[in-house]
């Protein structure tokens, strides 16, 4: 480890691709792959990731923002990417400069955008989004086939896609999911019937590409899948996804407490004998959240240790006296095996109210990120 980094973050690349492959069995050989790398690749890092993405040979690459897109190109990514939330039209002409693939859901960013396109001479791809019930971006259902027919016939504008999302896909057997799988399809109908020319439906998420199969069409977008957690509520038998983010640090000071000593802000943990603790130099600032206190463990020497007290911003308590020989140095493990022993992301989110998502994109600049099997490039 790094000293001047408090705490790492080892990232696997092998484990991502081996899960891109996974993926890929999952959905179907002639399905195209749409790999999610918004938020930093899910905390993970987006340059590495997508680097290793591209072996799939995926048909986008799929991001949140202008600035997450620009961040890939400047590094040297030339495939395609896919733009999922709506930029303000001000960004439009850094989507056009930079070769942003969109995904909108209004006429009037859309007509902006078809101006600003045929300044430049340039033809941009856009997938419509339509709203079947997530309630977030999108077309509305009743507006969607007059909006997609509307857009078609703007000029410089290309609709490369038309795609939806799914409001609780992780749950197996939903009615509702059912129902917006349904009316997406009814819709694609519809807009194959009015003659709206197009290239590629896609609407699986990577729940739905394990609990949907209706909802697998051209294309999918796996993100939770590929970074080794399982995205459904209910767990499938052989998943054979492999984790892909270790996250740990090292004990930095050891000292011994007496019988009912307090620890921590707000004294939240008193001693109920003579206790050895241990402090760890990651907090809430690196993503090891407050919520956690009193209640997460982390792996020291193949044994759990319990976190003593609140979680401070750069600092926790652990109980290691059920370690004789424990030492400053010794490596502490926040997500990953040790020995036998291993916590995974999805504890750490139960153990927070949280979920999984939530605790990958939080962990923090702070913590040095490190690729095994990365491919060193010119870029």
């Amino acid at each position: 480890m790094i000293s001047r980094h408090p705490s790492r973050a080892i990232v696997d690349l092998n484990a991502y691709a081996s899960n891109l492959t996974l993926v890929q069995r999952f959905a179907g050989k002639e399905i195209a792959l749409i790999p999610i790398l918004k938020a930093n690749a899910y905390g993970h890092g987006a340059i590495p990731l997508a680097r290793k993405a591209l072996e799939a040979n995926p048909l986008l690459l799929g991001v949140a923002t202008v600035e997450e897109g620009i961040q890939l190109r400047e590094a040297g990514i030339e495939a395609p990417i896919l733009l999922m939330l709506q930029p303000n039209q001000e960004a439009l002409p850094l989507c056009i400069q930079y070769r942003l693939t969109l995904m909108i859901s209004d006429t009037g960013l859309a007509e902006t955008l078809g101006r600003l396109a045929a300044q430049t001479n340039t033809v941009v791809p856009v997938h419509i989004k339509v709203d079947t019930g997530m309630g977030r971006q999108g077309v509305s259902l009743a507006d969607a086939l007059q909006t997609i027919q509307y857009i078609s016939r703007i000029v410089h504008v290309d609709i490369q896609g038309i795609c939806t999302h799914m409001s609780t896909s992780e749950i197996q057997d939903d009615g509702f999911t059912h129902g917006q799988i349904k009316s997406f399809k009814a819709l694609l109908k519809q807009v194959d019937k009015a003659g709206v020319p197009y290239e590629v439906t896609h609407a699986a998420n990577s729940a739905a590409i394990v609990n949907y199969r209706e909802s697998i069409l051209d294309a999918v977008r796996p993100g939770l899948i590929t970074y080794g957690v399982w995205p459904s509520r209910e767990k499938n038998a052989t998943p054979q996804l492999k984790p892909v983010l270790r996250w740990e640090t090292r004990i930095v000071f050891l000292r011994d407490l007496a019988p009912g000593s307090t620890i921590g802000y707000g004294r939240t943990y008193t001693t109920f004998g003579n206790t050895r603790t241990a402090i760890l130099p990651v907090g809430y600032a690196d993503g090891f959240r407050h919520s956690l206190s009193n209640k997460a463990d982390v792996l020291i020497r193949g044994r759990r240790c319990p976190v003593r007290g609140a979680v401070s911003m750069d600092q926790i308590v652990v109980d290691v006296s059920a370690l004789p020989n424990v030492a400053v140095g010794d490596v502490a493990t926040l997500i990953g095996k040790d020995g036998t022993q291993e916590i995974t992301a999805e504890e750490m989110a139960a153990k927070a109210g949280t979920i999984p998502y939530d605790i990958l994109t939080g962990i923090g600049t702070r913590v040095h990120r490190e690729y095994l099997h990365e491919t060193k490039t010119d870029h």
